[in-house]
Protein backbone atom coordinates (compact mmCIF):
# COMPACT_ATOMS: atom_id res chain seq x y z
CA UNK A 1 0.00 0.00 0.00
CA UNK A 2 2.99 2.25 0.94
CA UNK A 3 4.79 1.54 -2.25
CA UNK A 4 1.49 2.31 -4.37
CA UNK A 5 0.97 6.02 -2.46
CA UNK A 6 4.75 6.73 -3.42
CA UNK A 7 4.50 5.45 -7.17
CA UNK A 8 1.11 8.14 -7.33
CA UNK A 9 2.40 10.72 -5.34
CA UNK A 10 5.78 10.52 -7.57
CA UNK A 11 3.43 10.41 -10.87
CA UNK A 12 1.54 13.02 -9.97
CA UNK A 13 4.47 15.26 -9.12
CA UNK A 14 6.12 14.54 -12.40
CA UNK A 15 2.87 15.56 -14.68
CA UNK A 16 2.90 18.71 -12.11
CA UNK A 17 6.61 19.37 -13.86
CA UNK A 18 5.86 18.66 -17.02
CA UNK A 19 2.64 20.98 -17.22
CA UNK A 20 5.14 23.68 -15.84
CA UNK A 21 7.08 23.14 -18.24
CA UNK A 22 4.66 23.34 -20.88
CA UNK A 23 2.87 26.53 -19.58
CA UNK A 24 6.53 27.86 -19.72
CA UNK A 25 7.15 27.25 -23.34
CA UNK A 26 3.97 28.50 -24.02
CA UNK A 27 4.35 31.60 -22.39
CA UNK A 28 7.66 32.15 -23.82
CA UNK A 29 6.92 31.36 -27.68
CA UNK A 30 3.98 33.76 -27.23
CA UNK A 31 6.78 36.50 -25.71
CA UNK A 32 9.23 35.91 -28.81
CA UNK A 33 9.49 38.71 -32.02
CA UNK A 34 6.34 36.88 -33.44
CA UNK A 35 3.79 38.36 -31.13
CA UNK A 36 1.22 40.72 -31.67
CA UNK A 37 1.89 44.27 -30.47
CA UNK A 38 1.73 48.11 -30.75
CA UNK A 39 5.31 48.60 -32.33
CA UNK A 40 4.69 52.35 -31.48
CA UNK A 41 2.26 54.32 -29.76
CA UNK A 42 1.02 57.73 -30.05
CA UNK A 43 -0.67 60.02 -27.28
CA UNK A 44 -4.21 61.54 -29.00
CA UNK A 45 -6.71 64.15 -27.30
CA UNK A 46 -10.24 63.44 -27.79
CA UNK A 47 -12.73 65.72 -27.72
CA UNK A 48 -16.20 64.91 -26.33
CA UNK A 49 -19.17 67.26 -26.79
CA UNK A 50 -21.00 68.39 -23.42
CA UNK A 51 -24.39 70.43 -25.49
CA UNK A 52 -26.78 68.64 -27.59
CA UNK A 53 -27.74 69.74 -31.16
CA UNK A 54 -31.03 70.15 -32.88
CA UNK A 55 -30.78 69.57 -36.78
CA UNK A 56 -33.16 70.73 -39.42
CA UNK A 57 -33.36 68.77 -42.59
CA UNK A 58 -35.52 68.61 -45.36
CA UNK A 59 -36.61 65.69 -47.92
CA UNK A 60 -35.92 67.17 -51.22
CA UNK A 61 -36.69 63.72 -53.31
CA UNK A 62 -38.57 61.01 -52.25
CA UNK A 63 -37.24 58.34 -50.16
CA UNK A 64 -34.27 59.09 -48.71
CA UNK A 65 -32.77 62.36 -50.14
CA UNK A 66 -32.69 64.96 -47.36
CA UNK A 67 -30.62 68.02 -46.81
CA UNK A 68 -30.32 70.13 -43.85
CA UNK A 69 -31.68 73.66 -43.57
CA UNK A 70 -30.45 74.57 -39.57
CA UNK A 71 -28.72 73.43 -36.86
CA UNK A 72 -28.89 74.79 -33.40
CA UNK A 73 -26.79 74.09 -30.28
CA UNK A 74 -28.67 73.43 -27.10
CA UNK A 75 -27.56 72.50 -23.32
CA UNK A 76 -28.55 69.26 -22.87
CA UNK A 77 -26.93 66.61 -25.16
CA UNK A 78 -29.19 64.18 -24.53
CA UNK A 79 -32.15 65.77 -25.95
CA UNK A 80 -30.58 66.58 -29.04
CA UNK A 81 -32.96 65.67 -32.12
CA UNK A 82 -33.37 65.66 -36.01
CA UNK A 83 -36.54 67.80 -36.92
CA UNK A 84 -37.48 65.99 -40.44
CA UNK A 85 -39.79 68.50 -42.99
CA UNK A 86 -41.29 65.99 -45.51
CA UNK A 87 -42.40 66.27 -49.02
CA UNK A 88 -45.89 65.84 -48.01
CA UNK A 89 -45.58 68.87 -45.36
CA UNK A 90 -45.68 66.87 -42.42
CA UNK A 91 -42.85 67.05 -40.07
CA UNK A 92 -41.36 64.69 -37.58
CA UNK A 93 -39.18 64.50 -34.95
CA UNK A 94 -36.59 61.97 -33.93
CA UNK A 95 -34.73 61.31 -31.28
CA UNK A 96 -30.83 61.17 -31.81
CA UNK A 97 -30.21 59.36 -28.95
CA UNK A 98 -33.34 56.25 -29.87
CA UNK A 99 -31.68 56.40 -33.51
CA UNK A 100 -28.09 55.84 -32.01
CA UNK A 101 -29.25 52.96 -30.37
CA UNK A 102 -30.76 51.58 -32.80
CA UNK A 103 -35.08 52.65 -31.45
CA UNK A 104 -35.92 54.97 -33.68
CA UNK A 105 -36.25 53.91 -37.33
CA UNK A 106 -38.42 53.72 -39.89
CA UNK A 107 -38.06 52.87 -43.91
CA UNK A 108 -39.28 56.39 -44.48
CA UNK A 109 -36.06 57.76 -42.69
CA UNK A 110 -33.19 55.33 -43.81
CA UNK A 111 -30.65 57.80 -45.31
CA UNK A 112 -31.33 60.19 -43.00
CA UNK A 113 -28.53 59.02 -39.98
CA UNK A 114 -25.89 59.43 -42.84
CA UNK A 115 -26.65 62.98 -43.49
CA UNK A 116 -26.28 63.53 -39.94
CA UNK A 117 -23.22 61.80 -39.70
CA UNK A 118 -21.71 64.40 -41.53
CA UNK A 119 -23.59 67.12 -39.93
CA UNK A 120 -23.12 68.87 -36.09
CA UNK A 121 -25.23 65.87 -35.12
CA UNK A 122 -22.52 63.77 -36.12
CA UNK A 123 -21.06 64.99 -32.67
CA UNK A 124 -23.77 62.66 -31.08
CA UNK A 125 -23.19 59.99 -32.90
CA UNK A 126 -19.43 60.02 -32.65
CA UNK A 127 -17.24 60.11 -29.62
CA UNK A 128 -14.29 62.01 -30.90
CA UNK A 129 -15.41 65.64 -32.29
CA UNK A 130 -12.48 65.50 -34.41
CA UNK A 131 -14.10 63.57 -36.76
CA UNK A 132 -16.54 65.23 -37.25
CA UNK A 133 -17.33 67.72 -40.27
CA UNK A 134 -19.92 69.47 -41.85
CA UNK A 135 -20.37 68.63 -45.87
CA UNK A 136 -21.37 71.18 -47.49
CA UNK A 137 -22.65 68.76 -50.20
CA UNK A 138 -25.41 67.89 -46.88
CA UNK A 139 -26.63 71.31 -46.31
CA UNK A 140 -29.72 73.58 -48.57
CA UNK A 141 -27.30 76.37 -48.78
CA UNK A 142 -24.28 77.90 -47.89
CA UNK A 143 -25.63 80.14 -45.20
CA UNK A 144 -26.99 76.92 -43.50
CA UNK A 145 -23.03 75.56 -44.27
CA UNK A 146 -21.39 78.01 -43.28
CA UNK A 147 -23.88 79.01 -39.76
CA UNK A 148 -22.70 75.02 -39.01
CA UNK A 149 -19.02 75.20 -39.47
CA UNK A 150 -19.25 78.09 -37.19
CA UNK A 151 -21.38 76.58 -34.33
CA UNK A 152 -18.89 73.35 -34.37
CA UNK A 153 -16.08 75.86 -32.81
CA UNK A 154 -18.13 76.59 -30.66
CA UNK A 155 -19.36 73.06 -29.61
CA UNK A 156 -15.49 72.75 -29.22
CA UNK A 157 -15.03 75.20 -26.98
CA UNK A 158 -17.38 73.84 -24.21
CA UNK A 159 -16.23 70.21 -25.24
CA UNK A 160 -14.24 67.87 -22.50
CA UNK A 161 -11.14 66.76 -23.38
CA UNK A 162 -9.12 63.89 -22.56
CA UNK A 163 -5.31 62.20 -23.62
CA UNK A 164 -5.65 58.44 -24.94
CA UNK A 165 -3.10 56.41 -26.35
CA UNK A 166 -3.60 55.11 -29.84
CA UNK A 167 -1.24 52.79 -32.11
CA UNK A 168 0.98 54.67 -34.73
CA UNK A 169 1.94 54.29 -38.04
CA UNK A 170 3.58 51.55 -38.22
CA UNK A 171 1.25 49.44 -35.51
CA UNK A 172 -2.23 49.95 -38.01
CA UNK A 173 -3.12 47.66 -40.66
CA UNK A 174 -3.09 44.71 -42.16
CA UNK A 175 -0.03 42.83 -42.34
CA UNK A 176 2.42 45.79 -40.55
CA UNK A 177 3.70 43.60 -37.96
CA UNK A 178 5.20 40.03 -37.99
CA UNK A 179 2.71 38.52 -35.99
CA UNK A 180 0.06 39.08 -38.57
CA UNK A 181 1.26 37.08 -41.63
CA UNK A 182 1.36 33.30 -40.73
CA UNK A 183 4.39 32.47 -42.40
CA UNK A 184 8.11 34.22 -43.29
CA UNK A 185 8.14 36.47 -40.65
Amino acid sequence: MNKKFINAFTLSKKMAIAGIVSATVVVQSCGGDNSPRIVDSKEKTIYESTKGVITEVEEVEPGDQYKIIDERIIDEKEKSIAIVHTLEGTTDTLSLRKMKDGHESSYRHAGLQGILLYSLAGTFFNRNMGSVSPNASNYKSTSAFNKSTGLKNDLRTSATSRRVRVPGASSTGYGKGKSFRSFGG
